[in-house]
């Protein structure tokens, strides 16, 4: 019973996502209050075959005891000769995380319905970035090792739904 409700937990964030994206691709304006910590140029970042990767993937707070409520913070890193194009505000993430244990349960809640502008992250910049999504709050709930896989989602230049999955690991206290 919790394996299926936690299945459909993850169909509905998927879903929210991609209606996310679907809405994001009609609105192509720059906001630049990205929910971002930084954005500067990075030379060094392994790229995937799109060109975009995520490095340092891990929870905010860092030090995570059971019972925390976290989100995931990852860098996002445009190695690709385009502009793309990255849900952005206080209701939006382009970052999901799925936990591959169960130290973690997923829980959702009223969220905010304002949309953004979507954030442009220009070829050779990074911009870490924060999930889960307005309405969705991921619980530590159990000590040990976590592994996971983080997913962004984002649109190429040209209109085009794009997502890069890394897997990562965290340790709950």
């Amino acid at each position: 019973m919790q394996f299926c409700k936690l299945k459909h937990d993850t169909k509905l964030t998927l879903l929210v996502t991609l209606i996310t994206i679907a809405i994001l691709s009609f609105s192509l304006g720059q906001d630049p209050y990205a929910h971002s910590q930084s954005s500067k140029p990075n030379s060094t970042a392994n790229a995937t075959a799109s060109g975009v990767d995520l490095i340092n993937t891990h929870p905010s707070p860092v030090n995570l005891k059971a019972g925390s409520k976290f989100e995931i913070l990852s860098t996002v890193v445009n190695n690709s000769p385009d502009t793309i194009l990255l849900p952005a505000g206080l209701c939006d993430s382009p970052l999901t995380a799925f936990f591959k244990s169960n130290n973690v349960v997923i829980r959702h809640t009223q969220g905010c319905t304002a949309t953004s502008p979507p954030f442009e992250l220009n070829p050779g910049q990074e911009v870490t970035v924060a999930g889960p999504v307005s309405g969705t709050i991921y619980q530590a709930i159990k000590a040990g090792k976590t592994p996971a896989t983080a997913t962004v989602y984002y649109l190429t230049e040209n209109g085009q739904p794009g997502n890069v999955t890394k897997p990562f690991v965290f340790t709950i206290n």
